[in-house]
């Protein structure tokens, strides 16, 4: 019986190569979630040769189990990032690979994604879209919390401090200087990223949030992006 075929529209996240021609690519895809797939003799000069980040791919693939075999792949938009962008991409996507199991479809994440691209090619600040993409993210696997309410259902207090419980939502905490102050908490739900508090509290609370999903082994774009700013000094 021929093997089944699936079509979906796809970007890859990371690519790495496979025995003498060919690559191992991990995608995500708009309906099947983070895929593997082998393209076979796309080192070897062939129509599947610049299989690239940051592409968007009409993909077709055959096969079952781990691996798929990639048998088309069409180009269709894509971004332009250079610099801190590019690297902010690649944390994005590293944090895709940590977060995603394969073939475990999240409806929403590929639209997010791509809403995140977007915004890092138009926008000076790659804040807003770095967090709000890891907000959604967290929201979209069951790990997100309110932006406005803490995790007893009590609404956030400007004058009070508040840090990502361990269990999720926030936590109100006792202290001057730890965790991010509710009035930056306030400002993202309403939108306002001009303060450089506001920016480095919703930093600090989204660290907080994706550190337990993680792992112990340390993503590879924050110190590249540092390595760039010491370059760029």
């Amino acid at each position: 019986m021929a093997a089944r075929r699936r079509d979906d529209l796809g970007v890859v996240l990371h690519r790495r190569p496979y025995r003498e021609t060919s690559l191992i690519l991990e995608c995500l895809t708009a309906e099947s979630g983070r895929i593997g797939l082998v393209a076979k003799g796309a080192r070897r000069g062939g129509r599947q040769t610049r299989l690239e980040p940051l592409q968007e791919y009409d993909l077709s693939w055959s096969g079952a189990g781990e691996l798929r075999t990639l048998t088309t792949a069409e180009a269709r938009r894509r971004v332009n990032l250079q610099g801190e962008a590019a690297i902010c991409a690649l944390y994005v996507n590293e944090l895709l690979l940590r977060l995603l199991a394969r073939d475990d479809p999240h409806p929403g994440i590929y639209p997010a994604y791509w809403q995140c691209l977007v915004a890092l090619e138009e926008q000076k600040t790659r804040e807003p879209a770095l967090r709000d993409f890891e907000y959604a993210l967290l929201q979209r696997l069951g790990y997100g919390f309110a932006r406005d309410r803490d995790v007893s259902g009590h609404p956030v207090v400007a004058g009070r401090r508040y840090q990502a419980g361990v269990e999720g939502g926030l936590v109100p905490i006792e202290s001057a200087t730890d965790g991010s102050a509710g009035a930056s908490l306030l400002a993202w739900t309403a939108g306002d990223w001009s303060g450089a508090q506001t920016r480095a509290d919703i930093r600090r609370i989204m660290r907080t949030a994706l550190a337990p999903h993680l792992g112990t082994r340390p993503l590879e774009a924050p110190r590249l992006l540092q390595g760039l700013r010491r370059l760029s000094r």
